[in-house]
């Protein structure tokens, strides 16, 4: 797998809990972008456990360009996807304009190189 290319795990509705809240991917989507598909997950972030109160917002969040979609299954029985993260400021900011507007989201997170993806 070529060092750009990055496995997206596809864990739509599954809750997933941290110390003072969590986060769920209610439904993926699909917008097409300098002739790439480009993939996006949609989400519901909340905190219900914080010493300042209870607050949430709904996000979108990008792993990439999809390379190859559903490859294979991990360990845990969920899809796993290939992907190219889109490293370019302009792509991004366009994909936050078009998100924004089309899924009413407060904000969009894309997958950083180097970080790595949960699975």
């Amino acid at each position: 797998m070529s060092q750009t290319i990055r496995e997206y795990v596809h864990e739509l509705n599954e809750e997933i809990r941290f110390l003072a809240g969590g986060y769920v991917f209610e439904r993926e989507g699909w917008i097409e972008k300098d002739g790439k598909q480009v993939l996006y997950a949609v989400g519901h972030a909340f905190v219900d456990r914080a010493c300042c109160g209870t607050w949430g917002c709904r996000y979108a969040f990008v792993p990439g360009y999809m390379i190859q979609h559903q490859v294979r299954k991990n360990e845990r029985g969920l899809w796993v996807s290939e992907v190219e993260p889109i490293v370019e400021e302009s792509s991004k900011q366009e994909i936050v304009r078009i998100l924004k507007e089309k899924e009413y989201v407060q904000q969009v997170q894309f997958y950083e190189p180097g970080v790595s993806i949960r699975d």
